[in-house]
C-alpha cells in the first residue's frame, strides 16, 4: 500500500471474574465471565496483517492482544476473515482467540453473550475445548470511512440515454445514487447497485442532458459506518426534438390504473378523474412527483399524480401554475401583489424572483424575500432607492420631493 500505514492497535484484556468453588477434593476456581476489549484504528484500504505470538502476547503488525493477569495466557489467534481481501467501509474482520487457563482456574462448560462481553466489537461465540482451553470468536467493530467514488461516468455509445459508470477500484460495497439533469434542471433520480441505467424513458423534452453519480450507503446500518462519496459528472448528450421519448418504460410512475385490455388501452394522455387532472401513459402508468412538458407548456404533478395549480414550491424554488395547470412566466399578480417569474428557459424557468433585481424592458425592479415587487423608498444592499408606487420601476437621475437619486438610482444623504 505504498507509504500508507494502517494502525490497528488492539488490546485484548480479558477480565476473568472468578467465583470460588470449594469442595472436599479441590479448591479450583471457575471463570464465570469474560470481558474482551478491542481498540482499533483500522481504516479502509489495507489487508489484514499476519498474526504471531511472542510470549503471551498476540502480535500482528501494529496489533497487540495480550493478557493482564496470571489467571490465563493467550495461546494463539487467527483471522477468520480473508487476509488477502482489501478492507472496505463497513467490514467487520473476524478473529479466533484461544485462551489457556492458568493456576487453579478452569473454564466452565458453556459461555453465551450474557457472560462474554466484547468492548468495541461483537461477540460471536465461545467454545470450551477442555477445562484449560476456551476458544472465543469475535468481530471488530465495522471499519469507518468515506465510500469511494465511481471511477468514471459516461453515456454508452450508440444509445439515446444509457448511463454507464465504473465501480470504485477497491470495490466498495455501497450502492449508487444517479441524477439525470437537463441543463441545470433535475429530471430524475434513482438508486441502484448496477453500473448502468437507461434514462431514455425520462428524456421527454429536447435538450442537453447529463448525469452525476456517487456511491452511497447500501442500508441504514451502513450509514453508521460510511459517508457518501463525492459526485462524478458525465459528459453531455444532446437529444433533438424528433428523438425524444414518449415516456413509456418509466419505473417511477406507480401503475394504479387497470392494465390494458386485450383490445388496447384508450386511457392515455390527459384524464379527468374525481375532479383532478392526471396524465396517463400507454402502459397505464401516470406522471407523478415531477415536471412534464406538454405542447410546449410545463405542468407539475404531485406524488399521487394529481396536476397542481396555484403557488407551488419545488426543489427550493417557488412557481405559479394557472387554473389550467400550466407554469407561468413573467409578471403575475396575486392577492393584489405583483411578482416576477423567471422567463429564461433552462435557468430555473418560472422560478419566482426573490431578493433580486429584474431588468424588464429596460426598467429596473426589485423583489423582496417574499417575491413581492417593492414600491416607494426601500433599502437594498445598504443603499436607498425609490420605486414608483403602482409601477414599481426604480427612479433614476431625478428629484423625489426634496431628495435626489443619482443615475444609479441611489439616494445619497
Amino acid at each position: 500500500m505504498g507509504s500508507r500505514k494502517w494502525l490497528w492497535t488492539g488490546t485484548l484484556a480479558v477480565v476473568l471474574a472468578a467465583a470460588g468453588i470449594v469442595t472436599a477434593a479441590a479448591a479450583d476456581h471457575v471463570v464465570s465471565n469474560v470481558t474482551i476489549q478491542i481498540r482499533s484504528k483500522l481504516e479502509p484500504g489495507d489487508t489484514l496483517p499476519d498474526i504471531g505470538i511472542e510470549g503471551s502476547t498476540v502480535e500482528a503488525g501494529d496489533i497487540s492482544v495480550s493478557s493482564s493477569t496470571n489467571k490465563y495466557t493467550v495461546d494463539r489467534a487467527e483471522w477468520v476473515s480473508s487476509t488477502s481481501r482489501e478492507i472496505k467501509v463497513g467490514d467487520q474482520p473476524e478473529m479466533k482467540v484461544w485462551l489457556s487457563a492458568g493456576g487453579d482456574y478452569y473454564f466452565k462448560g458453556s459461555y453465551r453473550s450474557s457472560n462474554v462481553t466484547v468492548k468495541s466489537g461483537t461477540f460471536v461465540s465461545a467454545t470450551r475445548q477442555d477445562a484449560d482451553t476456551l476458544l472465543v470468536r469475535l468481530r471488530v467493530n465495522a471499519v469507518k470511512g468515506d465510500f469511494s467514488a465511481p471511477e468514471d461516468a459516461y453515456w454508452k455509445d450508440n444509445t439515446k440515454g444509457t448511463a454507464r459508470w465504473k465501480r470504485p477500484e477497491n470495490g466498495d460495497s455501497g450502492k449508487y445514487e444517479v441524477v439525470l439533469r437537463r441543463g441545470s434542471a433535475k429530471v430524475h433520480t434513482i438508486e441502484t447497485t448496477s453500473v448502468s441505467y437507461d434514462f431514455y424513458p425520462y428524456m421527454t423534452v429536447a435538450g442537453t442532458y447529463s448525469f452525476r453519480v456517487r456511491t452511497i450507503p447500501k442500508s441504514e446500518k451502513d450509514e453508521n459506518y460510511g459517508k457518501s462519496s463525492e459526485w462524478v459528472e458525465s459528459d453531455e448528450l444532446y437529444l433533438a426534438k424528433e428523438d425524444v421519448s414518449d415516456g413509456s418504460g418509466r419505473t417511477d410512475l406507480g401503475v394504479t390504473s387497470p392494465s390494458p385490455s386485450p383490445t388496447g388501452n384508450t386511457r392515455v394522455g390527459w384524464q379527468y378523474v374525481n375532479d383532478d387532472w392526471y396524465y396517463y401513459y400507454p402502459d397505464g402508468s401516470f406522471q407523478k412527483d415531477s415536471w412534464l412538458k406538454v405542447n410546449d407548456k410545463w405542468y407539475l404533478f404531485q406524488g399521487d399524480g394529481k396536476m397542481l395549480r396555484g403557488w407551488q414550491k419545488k426543489n427550493s424554488h417557488t412557481y405559479f401554475l394557472s387554473d389550467s395547470g400550466d407554469m407561468q412566466v413573467g409578471w403575475v399578480q396575486s392577492a393584489g401583489r405583483w411578482y416576477y417569474l423567471n422567463p429564461t428557459p433552462d435557468d430555473y424557468e418560472g422560478a419566482m424572483f426573490q431578493n433580486r433585481w429584474a431588468n424588464v424592458n429596460g426598467k429596473m425592479y426589485y423583489f423582496n424575500g417574499d417575491g413581492i415587487m417593492v414600491e416607494g423608498w426601500n433599502q437594498v444592499d445598504g443603499n436607498w432607492y425609490y420605486f414608483y408606487p403602482g409601477e414599481g420601476n426604480k427612479a433614476v437621475d431625478t428629484w423625489i420631493d426634496t431628495f435626489y437619486v443619482d443615475r444609479d438610482g441611489v439616494w445619497k444623504k
